[in-house]
């Protein structure tokens, strides 16, 4: 009996301990819905020039390449950097207005994205952030080549040159809308440094 109260108390005193991934330990974790499989991990240092590094990839239940698509795909991305003569990175100190300037470069440097919308002000597991999204072909869709899945891309700073980028990326927008609900199964932390 006493064990199950003190079980209990944790479980009122701590509730998002009993559950949700713990992306980056003691900053990020996610408690995805029942539609969204996987969680596989991804690679810290995906492309060390980027600066992103993928976290980790969830892909709705009922994917199917021929009718339906779903995925949210967590990331780390370094901002507020510059690459100099003998590979020496040298960080910037962004107050929010370069940070949104530095994501609106980022959304509009990509050549593969059409209909890019400026970055705005967003909210992800109660948090500030901010939200740009976009339009890519998919040229190879069986269900209907070349057309236009909906990307939205969220940033929330972790650090001062450090955000967690997540992308919500579907093969319609009613399929979009049916991702932007686990935004708010997100717990994000800010570590200053």
């Amino acid at each position: 009996m006493r064990t199950f109260c003190f079980t209990l108390l944790l479980a009122i005193v701590f509730p998002c301990a009993l559950h949700g991934e713990d992306l980056i330990p003691g900053i990020v974790t996610f408690d995805p819905p029942p539609f969204l499989n996987g969680g596989t991990s991804g690679r810290g240092s995906d492309d060390l020039f980027s600066g992103t590094g993928e976290v980790r990839q969830y892909s709705a239940a009922d994917n199917d390449i021929r009718t339906s698509q779903r995925r949210l795909h967590v990331n780390v991305r370094a901002v507020g950097f510059s690459i100099g003569d003998g590979k020496v990175v040298t960080y910037h100190q962004l107050d929010d207005k370069a940070l949104r300037g530095w994501m609106q470069a980022v959304m509009d440097s990509n050549r593969n994205a059409t209909n890019i919308a400026r970055v705005a002000d967003a909210k992800v597991g109660g948090q500030p952030a901010l939200v740009a999204s976009y339009q890519v072909a998919q040229w190879a869709w069986p269900k209907e080549p070349g057309a236009l899945f909906p990307i939205e891309v969220y940033w929330v700073r972790i650090q001062t040159n450090r955000v967690v980028e997540i992308e919500l990326i579907a093969d319609t927008p009613k399929h979009l809308e049916t991702l932007r609900p686990c935004l708010g199964n997100f717990s994000i932390k800010r570590k200053d440094g």
